[in-house]
């Protein structure tokens, strides 16, 4: 299969493509940045090699069509987004590469009868957990309050439209605070990667902020094992847009599960609430995704983060723990 990711050299692009590779697929990685990003951090240098990179932007459609027929590509993964700290910041440019980058890539997907795209949601379309009695289903009401979840929710709208219309076969992943190592984007996210695992494994003293935050913590391994499973499932989906999620903990809460994996650390936890500022609920029902994807969370928090630490330890040439 000839697979273009589109935002493929970031987190979980590249892990996605780390096991595409691995059973003999051919993969394009269609970014802006090609030269300083995740896929050139995690995949070996055997992988990187057989990955095809090019420079090019989400908005560019016809770009993105003569690659799609030059190529003769069968599916196509969006992981392009502008997330919400730019959102808020650059409310136009993030409309722009969030709603009309999806619609390019339906199009091209449309013209081209590409047989399936799987692009990412958010957990943001919800909004605040407050506003549920119970855990929100892949179905339930949207209600954002950032213009990242308002961006989402429309795409999830064009998903269906696009589906119900033309027949495009599309599904629609919402992950949740995705962590592991080498993330390089998103606000909080990036922080906590850094203060909670990055500085921990490599001895150096960390300040770990907003520790009254309740967060669903996303391995990517496990985000990425979500796009592989939507590409492999065969025809088209009863649900167009799945939950998908991890491990739900306060930050502090997260903080002493590194402590208890590295004794030594020295974390210092800040008080704080960003809930409001994440905009999206942290306890939702991910059974959709069980059931038709065959989505199975494999890492706890205290998995996941033992083996980022264990990467960046690794990276400074000390032992796994």
């Amino acid at each position: 299969m000839n697979y273009l990711f589109i935002g493929g050299g970031g987190l979980i692009g590249t892990y996605a493509i780390r096991e595409l590779l691995k059973e003999g697929h051919r993969v394009i990685s269609y970014d802006l940045d090609i030269k300083d990003n995740a896929i050139h951090r995690v995949l070996t240098n055997d992988e990187f090699c057989q990955v095809k990179l090019i420079s090019g932007d989400v908005m560019d459609l016809v770009g993105i069509l003569e690659i799609v027929r030059a190529n003769k590509i069968d599916m196509i993964v969006n992981l392009a987004a502008a997330l919400i700290p730019q959102g808020q910041a650059h409310p136009a440019l993030a409309t722009k590469i969030n709603v009309d980058g999806l619609n390019n890539v339906f199009e091209v997907a449309k013209a081209c009868q590409v047989k399936r795209v799987v692009w990412a949601s958010s957990i943001a379309v919800f909004g605040p957990q407050s506003i549920y009695s119970e855990e929100p289903g892949d179905d339930t009401f949207h209600a954002p309050v950032t213009v990242y979840g308002a961006c989402k929710s429309f795409n999830e709208f064009m998903g269906h439209h696009y589906f119900k219309q033309f027949g495009l076969d599309n599904i629609g992943l919402r992950f949740t605070v995705v962590y592991g190592p080498h993330r390089m984007r998103g606000a909080l996210a990036y922080d906590l990667g850094v203060e909670l695992l990055e500085n921990p494994a490599n001895s150096k003293p960390a300040r770990v902020p907003m520790g009254d935050t309740l967060i669903n913590w996303q391995y990517v391994e496990d985000a990425a094992s979500s796009v592989v499973l939507s590409l492999k499932h065969e025809g088209p989906t009863q649900t167009r847009v799945f939950n998908t999620g991890g491990d739900v903990l306060k930050v502090r809460d997260a903080a002493d599960v590194v402590k208890k994996i590295l004794p030594e650390a020295e974390i210092e936890v800040e008080d704080g609430d960003a809930s409001s500022g994440l905009g999206g609920v942290y306890q939702l029902s991910i059974e959709g995704a069980r059931r038709e994807l065959g989505y199975d969370p494999k890492y706890t928090f205290e998995t996941g983060a033992r083996k980022s630490i264990d990467r960046y330890r690794e990276l400074q040439g000390l032992q796994p723990i």
